[in-house]
């Protein structure tokens, strides 16, 4: 039975690349020779039978039978030296580097190798030590935000974790996302990601499956959790560690000139892997699938993605905190232009809806708060924090029927908010109607039931009325 692994299971092997090379003895029981060819012989008919490229899975197959044959692991009895060099045998074979074949070990939490908690247990503890792949969010100078994004996680914790990372970048005048620890993970979170920052619909690099012969496409998403970020200058941080997951996500963006790409050229990992047994002690990973871009037809296998700005990946942050520098200036001007114009309409809109409410032609009036409304969410200047301190300068200048009118207004757009209801109900209050401010305090209370205010208030509206 092998795991199938849309993408990129390279998650469950990239916490072993960093072991120590050194070959020490693993103190496992050592290998036979008759067990190493079954073992040889496995891999060989695996490789035959599932390798993404048919042609070359069977040229592959017969080359490691041969090297075995020919004396290349006489001389290795130690189990996870064994994994080791017959990975790197199949690398040098075949040129994939998501090839990979290793001893199955314990986890830190001692679970036994063959039971069936021994991956969720590695991956759930990968997961922590990673802090779900996002290694850092920060504030760079003249507004740059920036993130560095080490593995991509499928978990709904993962993507909980990735909508927070948006929604801190998302008052940036330029982000730069930071790829150069990244070696893969799970693709699933990619369409989420690229659906910020690409408009829909737009089709993303897909996966082609040998096994199944079809392909599967990626699109960017209809809609998305807060605001899309489609046109705030974009930097891809890159370096030769990028690989498999990391790649589809610079590959796209790049195809699609959304981003500039600063740093070296990737490792050049295009396939995807599935996972099979080999014997009792040991497992593979081999490449079932490819990526195919929907705008070059083809994909990074071998090459890497090649960078927009050359420079070595440890000056890559520095290089592109510049470039973002003066991005990041034009895009402010632009976007501070738009706004001042966006405010001098809400202004006008607003005047209007007052003399309105004045002359008790409501309709008309709250057509206009929700022009502003709407206009306001546009430029991203809408919150509840607004509408209030809106309203407040209306009942503070006596034109209480458009601060009521702007609270009414505040409920459509957060009909989940105990505070919403509770400042309408104190416009209420203010303004002597008590019948409508009990209503209101009540469902600020059912909406909070810790909300004390509220409680209060419909305590004493309700003592009053009797």
């Amino acid at each position: 039975m092998k795991i199938r692994g849309i993408l990129l299971v390279t998650f469950l092997f990239l916490q072993f690349v960093t072991a120590d090379s050194g070959y020490p003895q693993s103190g496992a029981r050592r290998l036979q020779h008759q067990e190493k060819r079954a073992m040889i012989e496995k891999i060989s008919m695996l490789l035959k039978d599932h390798y993404v490229l048919p042609d070359l899975g069977a040229i592959f197959s017969e080359e490691i039978i041969a090297l075995f044959q020919a004396g290349k692991f006489d001389n290795v009895d130690d189990p996870k030296r064994f994994g080791e060099e017959v990975t790197a045998a199949l690398r040098e074979l075949t040129k994939d580097k998501h090839l990979n074949f290793r001893l199955v070990e314990k986890s830190d939490l001692g679970e036994e190798e063959t039971a069936s908690l021994h991956h969720p247990v590695r991956y759930f503890r990968l997961g922590e030590r990673e802090h779900m792949g996002i290694f850092r969010l920060d504030w760079l100078e003249d507004e740059i935000g920036y993130m560095d994004y080490r593995r991509f996680y499928y978990q709904s914790e993962a993507k909980r974790m990735l909508l927070d990372a948006i929604n801190f970048l998302s008052p940036a005048k330029a982000i730069i996302i930071d790829l150069r620890e990244n070696q893969g993970g799970s693709g699933k979170l990619i369409p989420l990601l690229c659906s910020y920052f690409l408009p829909y619909p737009m089709q993303l690099t897909g996966t082609y499956y040998r096994d199944r012969d079809i392909t599967e496409e990626w699109w960017t998403y209809e809609q998305v959790e807060g605001k899309r970020l489609l046109d705030v200058p974009l930097f891809v941080l890159i370096s030769g560690k990028t690989f498999s997951a990391a790649e589809y996500l610079a590959y796209d963006l790049k195809v699609r000139k959304r981003a500039m790409l600063v740093g070296e050229p990737t490792r050049g990992g295009a396939h995807s892997v599935d996972l099979f047994p080999v014997g009792d002690r040991f497992e593979i990973y081999i490449p079932t699938s490819r990526a195919i871009n929907p705008v070059t037809g083809s994909n990074w296998e071998g090459t890497g993605i090649a960078p927009d700005v050359l420079v070595p990946g440890e000056e890559a942050l520095d290089t592109a905190v510049e470039l973002a520098k003066k991005a990041a200036q034009e895009y402010g001007k632009a976007k501070d232009q738009a706004i001042i114009k966006v405010v001098a309409k809400m202004q006008q809109q607003l005047d209007q809806a007052e003399s309105l409410f004045l002359e008790s032609n409501e309709e008309e009036a709250e057509v206009l708060l929700e022009a502003v409304f709407q206009a306001a969410s546009q430029a991203g200047m809408l919150n509840e924090f607004f509408i209030d301190v809106l309203a407040y300068h209306y009942s503070s200048h006596r034109s209480s029927q458009t601060a009521l009118g702007i609270l009414k207004k505040q409920i459509e757009f957060y009909p989940d908010s105990s505070g919403a209801y509770e400042s309408l109900a104190w416009a209420y209050h203010n303004q002597g109607d008590k019948a409508q401010a009990l209503k209101y305090f009540t469902k600020a209370l059912e909406m909070d039931k810790n909300n004390s205010t509220a409680k209060q208030m419909r305590q004493k509206l309700e003592r009053e009325k009797k």
